[in-house]
């Protein structure tokens, strides 16, 4: 602390502190309570994501309640006070990727969209997607009124039947949208391959083995190897 003059003037200067309290209290409070990265949650923003985040815990009323409190929480960014980011605070606090976490909240969009024409309709006739998978589809239409005429065919192509994803998928890529890849269809595909090549490779092995052992040459059966190998993918 510099030292002041000790007479100034004639007269004895009143000491004074060296920094001004509301200053030094404020920027104190803000560095401690503050953390560089963090923001803290107001008590009633608190008070919220724990009701949202109970709906999440106990999948209240399916994928339709779960989908909506991931939307609070992502729109009101409730999820500041420990992550950076929405998808963070899904894969490290329910184990959610961050697709599947948007895939919920597109699917409850469109449900919220479809429920308006349920009001509309008289003795409960338009019936919603009771599934993720039946919403999946429309999330690929992204006018409300194409999602709308979109499962108005499916209904009335169902006529009160059970309704597939396939079906849905179906009639969204009717009316001109862009339907999402089934995540299993790829997978359908290389294991119906790989199972080919498998029986391929067995037929392969039962004609060696059902042969008379003298007419087993080594030429033959470096022949069946390098078909199986062929068949297996293996390089030489």
């Amino acid at each position: 602390m510099k030292k002041s003059n000790s007479k100034k003037n004639g007269k004895t200067p009143v000491a004074q502190p060296a920094v001004e309290p509301e200053q030094s209290s404020e920027v104190g409070v803000k560095e401690q309570t503050e953390p560089k990265g963090e923001v803290a949650l107001t008590a009633a923003e608190e008070m919220q994501l724990e009701q949202l985040e109970n709906v999440i815990k106990q999948g209240l009323g399916g994928f339709m309640h779960v989908g909506k409190a991931l939307k609070a929480i992502r729109d009101g960014r409730l999820y500041r006070a420990k992550f950076d980011k929405f998808e963070d605070y899904c894969q490290e606090q329910w184990g959610l990727s961050d697709k599947y976490a948007h895939r919920l909240i597109k699917a409850y969009d469109v449900v919220t969209n479809l429920q308006g024409e349920q009001k509309n309709s008289p003795n409960g006739e338009f019936r919603l997607p009771v599934n993720e998978s039946q919403v999946r589809p429309l999330t690929g239409l992204e006018k409300p009124e194409q999602q709308l005429k979109a499962w108005q065919q499916v209904l009335k192509n169902c006529e009160g039947k059970s309704i597939t994803a396939d079906e849905v998928e179906a009639v969204v890529s009717k009316v001109g949208g862009k339907t999402p890849t089934k995540p299993a269809t790829k997978q359908k595909t290389e294991l119906k391959k790989a199972n080919t090549k498998l029986e391929k490779i067995g037929k392969l092995v039962a004609e060696a083995l059902e042969k008379d052992g003298s007419k087993l040459t080594v030429a033959s059966l470096r022949q069946i190897l390098e078909q199986i190998q062929k068949l297996a993918g293996v390089e030489k």
